[in-house]
């Protein structure tokens, strides 16, 4: 696929709502293949089944651990 070796990190951040959208325009996001944004909700990540994938692969496990715990108190190592 290309992505051989890829390290991604991931941050909480405290926000308030938004509507997620960057600062591409839609012919922009068309050219990266993106047509749309969306929330996810931890149950769609768990029940999609498309073929793409989520990294970290487990990520409706680790979204559901957030929601119903809190922040965890350090940095927490995630796989694939």
């Amino acid at each position: 696929m290309g992505y051989d070796g890829v390290i991604n990190d991931y941050f909480l951040v405290r926000a308030a709502r938004f509507n997620p959208r960057g600062t591409l325009s839609d012919d922009d996001l068309a050219a990266e293949n993106i047509s749309g944004l969306k929330w996810w909700k931890p149950r769609e990540v768990a029940c999609y089944d498309g073929s793409d994938v989520f990294s970290p692969r487990d990520l409706a496990t680790l979204l559901t651990a957030l929601i119903t715990s809190g922040a965890p108190a350090g940095p927490v190592g995630l796989g694939l």
